[in-house]
């Protein structure tokens, strides 16, 4: 069938681009200096409009930014995303490292402004980033928020089974870190 591969999901059916994200299309979009950083790599490592697999990242590239960073892959049947490697600047924020855990296991919801699930299924679906900010709930309802962006990359022959992301704390009090609530595995 034109414009589908069954592998991969089917393309003529466009995805929503979740609320409180656009398409990660530009540099300028981004406000934080170590989103601009994983784009620019991103972008310059792309070939041809693909972007390089997952294992073919050099971290001394994004030395910088590596606590901050997301690495994993996006399974299609059934749609999961398995975390294989969390920063520890996101291990920090989430209270807890869920590397080689899957979103599916996690609950986020009492913290989280962002629907993750369908992110990356944009990004897996539409084969674009995406840019955005999530809200962070305090249990004393306070707010406050991040940037973040999901990158696709490669796996095998997809073009975005795999990603990068950031969650961009340049501006974040890291003293308050103990009062969100953390990242929970799902009993």
């Amino acid at each position: 069938m034109a414009g589908q591969d069954r592998r991969f999901g089917a393309r003529d059916a466009m995805s929503a681009l979740p609320a409180g994200t656009a398409r990660f299309e530009d540099l300028a979009q981004a406000g934080m200096l170590s989103t601009r950083t994983l784009f620019s790599y991103w972008r310059q490592t792309s070939r041809d409009g693909i972007p390089l697999q997952r294992h073919e990242i050099d971290p001394a590239a994004l030395r910088d930014i590596l606590p901050f960073l997301l690495l994993g892959d996006i399974e299609t049947e059934p749609f999961r995303v398995l975390f294989r490697l969390v920063g520890t600047g996101v291990a920090d924020f989430s209270r807890q490292d869920f590397s080689g855990k899957y979103l599916d296991e996690l609950v986020y919801s009492a913290r989280d402004s962002i629907s993750w699930a369908d992110c990356y299924r944009y990004v897996h679906d539409e084969r674009i980033g995406v840019i955005g900010v999530n809200d962070l709930h305090f249990a004393d309802d306070r707010i406050t928020s991040y940037e973040f962006a999901i990158l696709p990359l490669a796996r095998g022959a997809d073009p975005a089974g795999s990603f990068i992301a950031i969650e961009a704390y340049d501006n974040f009090d890291r003293l308050s870190i103990p009062d969100l609530e953390p990242v929970a595995r799902r009993p």
